[in-house]
């Protein structure tokens, strides 16, 4: 697991302090020059930049990870890379963020391997939008979700602020002598709600039988909570929205999906309680590649299809 160094999770603390600013011009970005950096300030222990302002992509010399990357709306780059949500209040839903593509960058390939290196560790990194030449808008930080099969990265706002409350609130756990159990509770149903907010976002129906009653439907964890990070916990892509029964079933191990999608039915369960469960065998749900490590884990973790005994009580 990647630990951030003090002046990269500075630099990233920064990008989420500044969301929303305009900075126009070079200097409250890379300072300067190459001898007078942004000077060290609350933030950052020590001289630094933002981003060097040459190209979308901005990785550090000699580190393996994307510190930030400037999305554009202009034709003549990628064209629209950022999909909205409110324009006016700066908060994005999604950035398509197009690889490098200049045939002659020598960069490219390092540039690419950085964004990877971002998604398979979960390294969040600063947004600025260029308006126009020497305008750049602050837009806070995103984490890549997903890389597409054409090169495109797909990122997604984050917030440290969002994770860090059950950061505290755990801490708070560990060091509560009374009233632990309570306290654990509220943290677990601040995240559930926020979780399943997210989950409704892309889908208001069961995944497996369609039920479209909100009341009835509950987002539920393929990676259990108290076995996740607390950005897992948030995570969308470690959720799937089911009705009660299909929820006690996949939550007691007696179905699963492939990473296709394919349900997969334990011996477990008799052929009755299969039919009176409306389970089809040749189900298959919408499946995006950031769901399949939590598929991965909950197959070798929690699936049981061995002679024990279960209660779906």
């Amino acid at each position: 697991m990647y630990i951030l160094e003090i002046i990269h999770r500075g630099i990233l603390n920064k990008f989420e302090s500044l969301k929303g600013t305009l900075i126009i011009g070079k200097t409250g970005i890379k300072g300067l020059n190459s001898d007078e950096r942004l000077p060290a300030d609350e933030f950052v222990p020590a001289a630094h930049i933002l981003h060097n302002l040459i190209k979308g992509f901005y990785k550090p010399a000699g580190k393996p990870y994307l510190l930030s990357y400037q999305a554009t709306e202009s034709s003549k780059n990628y064209g629209k890379q950022i999909v909205w949500d409110d324009a006016n209040e700066h908060r994005f839903l999604r950035i398509e963020m197009a690889p490098p593509n200049r045939e002659n960058d020598p960069s490219k390939g390092s540039d690419i391997a950085a964004a990877r290196y971002n998604l398979k560790h979960n390294i969040p990194f600063g947004i600025l939008h260029k308006i126009k030449k020497g305008h750049n808008r602050v837009l806070g930080l995103g984490i890549i979700i997903s890389e597409r099969e054409n090169g495109v990265f797909v990122v997604e706002p984050f917030s440290y602020k969002e994770i860090e409350s059950f950061s505290n609130e755990e801490e708070l756990i560990q060091n509560e002598e009374i009233n632990t159990s309570f306290v654990a509770e509220v943290v677990q149903r601040r995240g559930q709600a926020i979780f399943r907010k997210k989950l409704l976002e892309e889908s208001k129906q069961c995944a497996i039988c369609g039920i479209n009653e909100p009341s009835l439907l509950i987002a539920s964890h393929i990676k259990p909570w108290k076995n996740s990070t607390n950005v897992e916990r948030l995570d969308k892509f470690n959720g799937i929205l089911l009705c009660p029964n299909h929820d006690k079933l996949f939550d007691q191990g007696l179905i699963t999906f492939t990473d296709h999608g394919n349900i997969i039915i334990s011996s477990l369960l008799t052929e009755k309680s299969i039919i009176k469960l409306d389970l089809i065998k040749n189900t298959c749900i919408d499946i995006t590649n950031s769901n399949k490590k939590y598929l991965k884990w909950h197959r070798e973790n929690c699936f049981k299809d061995q002679t024990e005994e279960l209660t779906l009580d």
